[in-house]
């Protein structure tokens, strides 16, 4: 079975009892028709063998899987057997195991042992060397000079285990796909070093590792952590170190190179095994890879460009939705790692699939639009087109985050309606708060339900006795509430949570803003100010911090050089600039600056030109300030707000304008 094969096996126990069409897989596969049923022909040898014949339905409708999930997981098992895919691998495959099994031997390999290791004649292993002698090409590395004795790859430790993963990750096809395909070269390397023999206790340790230092892993990462650190433990416990002398950047992170020290600790106890500071930081890179730590808010200009972003993006969809789904830390942290990912795919190439990209935009039809609507945003960043389902991904973040706003601050507000005495009905409303996140606004009869209605906000009215009510607003319950009456009940509420889209409470600018006042200082607000273009708008807000020493001149520099290299990416809205680079080139502490221009200038933007207002942020790493600084894109974002500011003559007046707004003051 090949790679093809086995992602349509995986399509096929991925979504069992779902008919697909011939046209449709190979669509989706990239091939003919006639290859998906070749495909299929190998698929159904297989099926047999594993006397599972039967799971397999091909009908004019399509093919399907129909068997239950513990014959998936016995298939999903089997089709990774070594013998399995040994007689069936292509060509590409047999030189990439080969590659592998090279770069796994510090020793001689000779023709014989190769061939008996993957089941090939030495004509075929000599075709597939050749391909192995191409990779060598790529990778810059070659084969020891003496033939005579068979062949080895002359390569240090540390190159050989990131090529080893490279080739793992990269035939996953997309690591950031909602599932996971068969990966063989993976299941080579279990069996080649044992390294299953390690999981148990790796996984203990990674779990514990969640726990202690309150991260949010996703299972993808979580595997991916999980066959690092096995190949790790098998390559000590063989005594290959890595003894390369350690690279400056890769334990950077303070929180990962700290992980990394601990789980090698444990780990080296017990398994007995040595190691030393270049393994510390090798773990640390790859921690930090598969976002595994708590990762500063910013890093590098990357880093910056996409969190401005993101922020001004969720700033829009939270103002059109009135809800405030900037506000939800946990949801943007999460957003903003998984659009990393997206970039990082689409540089290697990788086209990614959402199985549940249909689905979604059926479901959530309107905030889709909305996505669409604002995600130029976001592409203006990245510098390329999101696809239809990477916007269903980010769809998947926004319907998570609006749901637990309304879970959190709206729960359905209930009316109960009950004849038989207070008690009855206190008893049933104690009841439903046992069962339900929901709000009992009164408890009255029926008789007085008219004037109660006209007391409340309800969103739907429980009654122990029919009604005289319109249909779908209300529904009759046994007082001592039965099963069926909470399965139908909580269907109620799932579809009112999903419908109401009240306005929120408190204005976002007086819920997220705490400290602005004290960081924007008087002094650092420039108004009126006469520009002739954007790179003068840059110099000449940067002036404040660097007078305070907040930055030095290399940041102006690299302000200017990242609008040069990037566009006017930081032009988030209509008239308004955020000015500011990677922290490393020249940023010492929290510095913020506001500037009003004379006369508008434009930055090159295709939408937002000209520029009116200049923020300029200097924000080191892990600062906390941050949000504040996303407090002050909000209010220059708002036209109301922004055309007011745009009237107020003196800065101590434009400075107490923000003060009031911040603080609730002015509406």
């Amino acid at each position: 079975m090949n790679r093809q094969t086995s992602k349509l096996l995986a399509i096929l126990l991925n979504s069992p009892g779902q008919f697909f069409h011939y046209e449709d897989l190979a669509s989706r596969l990239g091939v003919s028709t006639r290859s998906i049923r070749n495909y299929i022909q190998s698929i159904q040898d297989f099926l047999k063998e594993q006397k599972l014949s039967a799971s397999l339905e091909i009908s004019n409708g399509g093919i399907s899987f129909t068997g239950d999930s513990s014959e998936s997981g016995a298939l999903l098992e089997a089709a990774v057997d070594n013998e399995f895919y040994f007689y069936r691998l292509s060509p590409e495959e047999r030189g990439q195991l080969l590659f592998l099994l090279l770069l796994a031997s510090n020793d001689y390999c000779n023709l014989y042992e190769l061939s008996e290791k993957l089941n090939v004649s030495r004509t075929t292993l000599l075709k597939d060397i050749e391909q192995v002698k191409r990779y060598l090409s790529e990778y810059g590395i070659r084969f020891a000079p003496s033939m005579n004795k068979g062949y080895r790859i002359e390569a240090g430790e540390l190159q050989r285990r990131e090529i080893i993963l490279r080739i793992v990750r990269s035939s996953m096809g997309s690591s950031f796909s909602l599932r996971r395909e068969v990966n063989i070269y993976e299941r080579f390397l279990y069996e080649e070093w044992n390294l299953e023999s390690y999981f148990s206790e790796i996984r203990t340790l990674l779990l514990e590792a969640e726990e202690s230092y309150d991260l949010e892993v996703t299972d993808t990462r979580f595997d991916e952590m999980i066959l690092v650190l096995s190949l790790i433990v098998g390559r000590l416990c063989g005594g290959e170190m890595i003894e390369e002398e350690a690279q400056p950047d890769s334990s950077e992170n303070m929180a990962a190179g700290e992980l990394s020290a601990h789980i090698l600790r444990r780990l080296s106890i017990l398994y007995r095994f040595t190691y030393n500071e270049a393994e510390i930081c090798f773990l640390a890179s790859q921690f930090c890879q598969s976002r595994f730590y708590h990762r500063p808010v910013l890093e590098n200009a990357w880093d910056v460009r996409l969190h401005v972003a993101l922020n001004s993006f969720l700033i829009k969809i939270s103002h059109d939705i009135s809800i405030p789904i900037h506000q939800d830390a946990k949801i943007v942290d999460q957003l903003e790692n998984h659009l990393r990912d997206i970039d990082k795919a689409h540089e290697k190439g990788i086209l990614l699939e959402n199985d549940y990209t249909k689905q979604m935009i059926e479901e959530y039809p309107d905030i889709y639009q909305l996505i669409c609507r604002h995600i130029s945003v976001l592409e203006s960043a990245s510098g390329r087109s999101y696809s239809k389902d990477d916007i269903a991904l980010i769809l998947i973040y926004l319907v998570v985050a609006i749901n637990r706003h309304y879970e959190d601050n709206l729960p359905p507000g209930v009316i109960l309606v009950c004849h038989t005495g207070i008690g009855t009905a206190n008893f049933l409303a104690e009841q439903l708060k046992n069962f339900f996140n929901i709000r009992i606004l009164a408890v009255t009869s029926n008789h007085k339900l008219a004037d109660v209605k006209k007391m409340y906000d309800y969103d739907f009215i429980l009654s122990t006795v029919s009604l005289n009510e319109p249909e779908g607003t209300w529904v009759k319950v046994s007082p001592m509430l039965e099963d069926e009456d909470i399965i139908r009940l909580q269907k109620i509420f799932i579809t009112i949570s999903r419908r109401k889209k009240q306005p929120i409470l408190t204005p976002p600018l007086a819920e997220t803003a705490k400290s602005i006042p004290f960081l924007l200082k008087e002094e650092n607000i420039l108004l009126d100010v006469a520009c002739q273009d954007w790179k003068e708008v840059i110099s000449k807000s940067s002036v404040p911090l660097l007078m305070d020493g907040s930055i030095d001149s290399r940041y102006t520099n690299a302000m200017i050089q990242s609008c040069e290299t990037n566009g006017a990416y930081f032009v988030y809205c209509p008239g308004v600039a955020l000015a500011h680079a990677d922290p490393k080139d020249g940023v010492h502490f929290f510095g913020l600056s506001l500037l009003r221009l004379k006369t508008p200038v434009p930055f090159g933007h295709d939408k937002h030109d000209p520029v009116s207002w200049c923020i300029c942020m200097a924000v080191p790493r892990q600062n906390e300030h941050i949000q504040d600084v996303f407090t002050l894109m909000d209010l220059l974002g708002d036209p109301v707000y922004r055309a007011r500011m745009a009237q107020i003559p003196k800065r101590k007046e434009l400075l107490s304008f923000i003060k009031n707004i911040i603080s609730g003051g002015i509406r």
